[in-house]
């Protein structure tokens, strides 16, 4: 559990500084822009991952009142990850001007639906 707790947290401070690098070092609009789009978006992909992860992880933990296990945490990890696909995709989106409203509802319920499949193929 500890593990799972550092590495998690590890790739969060680690996203956290290449994000901030990012943002005051790096010029999207110049010759390296290539570089500091892709770096930005990887950032806030494993950031909002990592972030994700703690809130799912964590937050039930305190619900349910006990330690939970690894196979938990893995469901969390997935739930982080949709998480940070689902804000990254709409970033993306809005970079190039094609985000609505209906695309951002239908990816989320998209991803939702993709959700239910993993979790209907578990409990098994």
């Amino acid at each position: 559990m500890f593990r799972n707790f550092f590495l998690t947290f590890l790739v969060l401070l680690l996203s956290g500084s290449i994000f901030y690098t990012s943002l005051t070092s790096l010029d999207p609009l110049g010759p390296q822009s290539f570089i500091a789009l892709f770096t930005f978006f990887i950032s806030i992909f494993f950031g909002i991952a990592s972030f994700g992860t703690f809130v799912c992880f964590f937050g039930s933990e305190i619900v349910r009142g006990k330690k939970l296990g690894t196979p938990v945490f893995f469901v969390a990890l997935r739930r982080g990850i949709f998480l940070a696909l689902f804000v990254t995709v709409l970033l993306g989106l809005q970079l190039f001007r094609l985000l609505g409203v209906f695309e951002a509802v239908l990816f989320g319920l998209f991803l939702l639906l993709v959700e239910f499949i993993f979790l209907s193929s578990f409990q098994k």
